[in-house]
């Protein structure tokens, strides 16, 4: 893969790392495919027109520069699948509008996750994992545990 690095932040969005839980999130975990960085900067613009008052989105972890797995060496394992720059994970926004990730499934503003949701749907993405507990629907949208904070999207 010759991924294209997504920005450390912008107008509408902020990285995050999921292993030092602060953001921005580290240069060598912000790759993915020109598709998906562009739908990712597309998807954060249009919710924050439509939410003015949200909290900027994070963005956690895409791929490596040239794919392959994160492995225990670049934090905890379970990024089987952000190996080929096609795969993104995003955080609900919170009740509490901190631009922080939620911590429970009690801190996420529902209303708001379902629409993030809809967003990517509507933007074609075919799959869309989101937890259990947080009861999300749509095509494409699967229930998967760990993922009560994020939505993970995966594109085709």
């Amino acid at each position: 893969m010759r991924g294209v690095k997504l920005p450390v932040r912008g107008t509408h969005f902020l990285t995050w790392d999921p292993v030092r839980k602060t953001t921005p999130n580290r240069w060598w975990r912000r790759y993915g495919t020109d598709e998906l960085v562009r739908l990712l900067l597309r998807v954060t613009r249009a919710f924050a027109r439509a939410h003015p008052h949200a909290p900027r989105l994070l963005i956690g972890d895409l791929s490596r520069p040239r794919g392959g797995d994160f492995g225990r060496a670049y934090g905890p394992l379970g990024h089987v699948s952000h190996q080929n720059g096609l795969d993104a994970d995003v955080y609900y926004p919170r009740k509490d509008g901190r631009e922080r990730a939620p911590l429970t499934a009690a801190q996420v503003d529902r209303r708001l996750a379902q629409d993030l949701v809809d967003r990517f749907i509507r933007a074609g993405v075919p799959t869309l994992l989101v937890g259990p507990s947080l009861k999300l629907r749509g095509r494409g949208v699967q229930p998967w545990p760990n993922h009560d904070n994020h939505v993970h999207i995966r594109l085709g």
